[in-house]
């Protein structure tokens, strides 16, 4: 297989890339892409990182059951399941940023997001609909979750 003739791929023609589907590549790819422009048509996929995340289930797994425990242990558990989601789709999806676009969120969960600083509210539309944004605080997280899942599924 020839190597593609772009550096900066489409979600479609990233997954095509990698051999899979785009909802598969969707959901297990942990590579983000870049925003090279406003709005979600414009982000990209480096194929250097694509690579590295391909080259990365080549290396040899050195775990004992006690590191894999420790492992599991050590998690960063500032923030439920539930709300590791909400803040991924709202990364991922950066125009939904209502309660009513992002999904599994309501108005209430977004508010405890708030208190715990991961997300802002970013205005009003003229409706009354609250706007949100992620924080530096939730991007960081989420970083750091990213990279803790990625080497435990190693």
């Amino acid at each position: 297989m020839n190597l593609p003739s772009m550096r900066l791929l489409t979600k479609t023609q990233a997954a095509s890339y990698c051999g899979l589907s785009v909802a598969t590549f969707s959901g297990v790819c942990p590579v983000r892409p870049i925003a090279i422009g406003e709005g979600v048509r414009m982000h990209r996929y480096d194929v250097r990182d694509i690579d590295k995340w391909i080259d990365s289930f080549k290396a040899p797994v050195q775990s004992s059951l006690a590191t894999t425990l420790l492992d599991k242990l050590s998690a960063p558990a500032s923030l439920d399941d539930k709300y590791i989601k909400i803040v991924r789709y709202m990364r991922d999806h950066p125009e939904c940023d209502t309660a009513a676009e992002i999904r599994g969120a309501g108005e209430k969960t977004l508010d405890i997001l708030c208190e715990k600083n991961v997300i802002r509210v970013a205005g009003a539309e003229g409706n009354g609909r609250r706007r949100f944004l992620l924080t530096k605080l939730g991007k960081d997280e989420l970083k750091k979750i990213d990279a803790w899942e990625l080497g435990f599924r190693r």
